[in-house]
């Protein structure tokens, strides 16, 4: 990877988790002249990656739902354990191909992954979502596609849910669907604390050939209230490297691959 690709991915990092980022810190961070900064700042800004301001830059769209957010628990969830999920997010890219269909359930590292492809430009992409903040993500991104279901609207996840949600869901298939959960366990399964959610969860996976779960090393062993799925039904789980062993080899144990990010 290049000095100018390592920089790349530092910017965009640093605006994805602070929301702005400072030439002159950046200019220090990255042991490189002011000058340097500035013809980053400018190719990303040609990019259509970020929007250069006075002193810096901030991301080319900031969603209209980040302006009602910054109360809610989704919005505090995206703030824990960042690096985690952003690791987890790019894991996750590698396995999404042009032309593919993907789900995408609602949940904080599910966002990480929509701000990944929405920077990748993966040609012909069908993503159909229950969130409602992840189909603002990815609303105009050249070649990809959104489908949104209906639903009653959970606001603290800005997840649609309920039976208009579910039929929506059921009549659709897709390839891969990427799954958030509050707990995964290689006895009791995938596990989330909203009955209602957990019912789209469900849906979601019996909608697709491949699942895969996206959980940082906090959730690997949890069991929340409500059931979603058994372990047989994930494919792949995506964490990081600071997962617990024993219940990273019991999930193993039970025929699901698993990737550390």
């Amino acid at each position: 990877m290049s000095d100018a690709t390592k920089r790349t991915e530092f910017i965009l990092q640093e605006l994805m988790v602070h929301g702005r980022v400072l030439a002159e810190d950046l200019s220090q961070r990255l042991h490189v002249n002011s000058s340097t900064i500035r013809r980053d700042l400018e190719k990303l800004e040609r990019q259509q990656l970020l929007r250069r301001v006075h002193g810096g830059a901030v991301p080319l769209d900031t969603p209209s739902y980040s302006t009602y957010a910054g109360e809610l628990t989704f919005q505090k969830n995206m703030h824990k354990l960042v690096e985690e999920k952003n690791r987890i997010a790019a894991a996750a890219l590698h396995f999404i191909q042009p032309g593919d269909t993907l789900a995408l359930s609602p949940g904080t590292t599910t966002t990480h992954l929509a701000r990944q492809i929405r920077r990748a430009l993966i040609p012909d992409l069908t993503v159909v979502t229950n969130a409602v903040n992840i189909a603002m993500e990815l609303a105009q991104v050249p070649g990809l596609t959104v489908t949104l279901t209906g639903g009653f609207l959970l606001s603290d996840f800005f997840a649609l849910v309920g039976p208009m949600a579910e039929q929506s869901l059921s009549q659709m298939f897709v390839g891969k669907a990427f799954i958030g959960v509050t707990g995964i366990n290689a006895a009791y399964g995938l596990t989330g604390p909203n009955q209602l959610e957990a019912l789209t969860h469900k849906k979601t996976i019996e909608r697709a050939q491949q699942t895969i779960v996206l959980a940082d090393h906090s959730k690997l062993g949890q069991v929340a209230l409500h059931a979603i799925a058994p372990i047989s039904a994930v494919h792949t789980l995506i964490t990081d490297g600071a997962a617990p062993a024993q219940p990273v080899q019991d999930i193993k144990d039970a025929g699901v691959e698993v990737t550390l990010a």
